[in-house]
């Protein structure tokens, strides 16, 4: 045997419950109804598909803001990951750039302790104008018309 609510606020309470709808929204759809002078003890059967439909679309916005907001926690959550997934490189990189900076200093030490220490003469000024090709004094002897051929 089945029950069927006769009146509009009987089919509210019901649908109510089959949904799991918050009181708030139960009471926003009553104010509706007495806001229209239309009486919550009226028969329901011309509102049932309105009624039926308000409810099923309540349900589905606040599954799918339950869904958002599980979302929203997981991007959450990945941001973080990313987050920390950035700072542990750039420790990384900070590590490997300074070994790689003292790794530096001791091959320079190693050069500079190989080379002899000998006297070095710095000479001021543009040593490429000192380079010239080198003249000759004399002159290439070409024989005269008396002289022997």
């Amino acid at each position: 045997m089945t029950h069927q609510p006769k009146s509009i606020d009987e089919q509210i309470q019901c649908l109510a419950r089959l949904t799991g709808a918050p009181g708030s929204f139960v009471e926003q759809v009553r104010a509706l109804f007495t806001s229209k002078g239309i009486p919550l003890d009226t028969d329901a059967t011309p509102f049932l598909k309105a009624l039926e439909e308000a409810f099923r679309r309540e349900e589905n916005i606040r599954a799918s803001s339950v869904r958002a907001k599980h979302q929203i926690a997981k991007l959450r959550d990945n941001f973080r990951k990313v987050g920390q997934a950035y700072v542990d490189q750039l420790s990384q990189l900070r590590r490997m750039q300074s070994s790689l900076q003292a790794q530096t200093r001791r091959l320079r030490k190693k050069q500079l302790a190989g080379r002899p220490r000998g006297t070095r003469v710095t000479i001021s000024g543009d040593h490429r104008s000192l380079v010239t090709r080198t003249e000759r004094e004399q002159l290439p002897m070409v024989p005269g018309p008396e002289e022997p051929q």
